[in-house]
């Protein structure tokens, strides 16, 4: 009788630990899996429009979870975006997936970027600045230091259309010593085909402080 008390305890902590293993064995590890609707990768170009597709999400143990999405895009600037899908399940297991959504200048590149000089007329003046692909306006190039004003943020957008013919979006830039409000406009010509000695003729007008002034620029490809 005293063998059979005393072998209780033992046989006690033998059940807790098969009932125990048991449970374990059982426990929900897996997440879900996040399916995304339409491709991961997706270019759009500048001022284009981003409709998100979304993503659904399936779980071995609860079936269909809710799916939650981070992650913005910047239509009006150049560069990759992530966004972000998670789901998790009742054991609070994550499951996650990603679409990169690469927002991009419709030119792709232009035989015009380079390094030029500038001769101003009015003025007579010349200086140098250099013209890559806009990052900022779609099917534009942007002139990196616009008109040699000492402000360096002074970049204007010259939008190429058919024929190398330029025109030039109305677009106010804060530059000049001292800096104020300068409105652009105008438009112009490609001449040439983009090598060394092609040039940007451009037309504009400046107003500032209410008063409007007509400037000819000339680059000239280096």
């Amino acid at each position: 009788m005293n063998k059979r008390i005393a072998l209780l305890p033992a046989l006690f902590l033998a059940l807790s630990s098969l009932v125990y293993t048991g449970c374990k064995d059982d426990e929900d590890t897996t997440p879900p899996v996040v399916t995304l609707n339409g491709d991961q990768n997706v270019t759009i170009y500048l001022q284009g429009t981003f409709t998100d597709p979304g993503a659904t999400a399936v779980d071995d143990e609860d079936g269909t979870v809710t799916v939650s999405t981070s992650g913005t895009v910047d239509n009006n600037f150049a560069d990759d975006y992530t966004i972000t899908y998670s789901a998790t399940d009742a054991a609070g297991n994550t499951g996650t997936n990603f679409r990169v959504v690469t927002v991009a200048n419709e030119l792709g590149s232009s035989p015009f970027e380079g390094t030029y000089t500038c001769l101003v007329n009015p003025g007579a003046y010349t200086y140098s600045e250099s013209l890559t692909l806009s990052n900022s306006l779609n099917k534009a190039l942007e002139w990196s230091k616009f008109g040699d004003y000492s402000n360096a943020n002074a970049k204007l957008n010259i939008v190429i259309g058919t024929n190398n013919q330029v025109t030039i979006p109305t677009q106010t830039i804060v530059c000049g010593n001292p800096a104020v409000a300068r409105t652009f406009d105008g438009n112009g010509t490609l001449v040439g085909s983009g090598n060394t000695g092609s040039q940007v003729i451009l037309n504009i007008d400046e107003t500032v402080n209410g008063s409007t002034g007509s400037f000819t620029y000339t680059y000239t490809k280096l």
